[in-house]
């Protein structure tokens, strides 16, 4: 008896690892890949299940540790900024541009979705951004 009691309260007082918070693994995953001292540059950009990868392509981007992005194309230059959060137990990426820039379309918080050597992926209904190393 004394074991089934001890046993019960040993179970009731444990608690998954979903349900005490997030953990920081994934946002410093996502934070290493991000600040790739090369940049990166967009492999595929799909919004509202149109293609604009071609369009966003040239620039790259390199994402400082003070939370600035600057994008880079020729000798244009724009500047944004970006944090990688937890929120619903999911790592986010929040990247924002000014909203006279071309790159204003990718202001949103995207949703990280996977990531390999090369390359790290994001999603937000149905819309999806790539970023790939150089």
């Amino acid at each position: 008896m004394i074991f089934v009691l001890c046993l019960s309260i040993c179970l009731l007082s444990c608690q998954k690892d979903d349900d005490i918070g997030p953990t920081n693994d994934s946002i410093s995953s996502v934070n290493d890949f991000l600040r790739n001292q090369n940049g990166l540059r967009i492999s595929e950009l799909i919004e509202e299940g149109t293609n604009k990868t071609a369009q966003f392509s040239p620039y790259l981007f390199v994402f400082n540790e003070n939370g600035t992005v600057t994008a880079t194309q020729s000798s244009e230059t724009l500047n944004g900024t970006y944090l990688v959060f937890r929120d619903d137990n999911r790592t986010e990426l929040r990247i924002t541009f000014p909203n006279n820039s071309i790159l204003f379309e990718l202001s949103d918080d995207w949703y990280f979705t996977s990531q390999n050597a090369n390359t790290i992926r994001f999603e937000k209904n149905g819309d999806i951004v790539q970023f790939q190393k150089q």
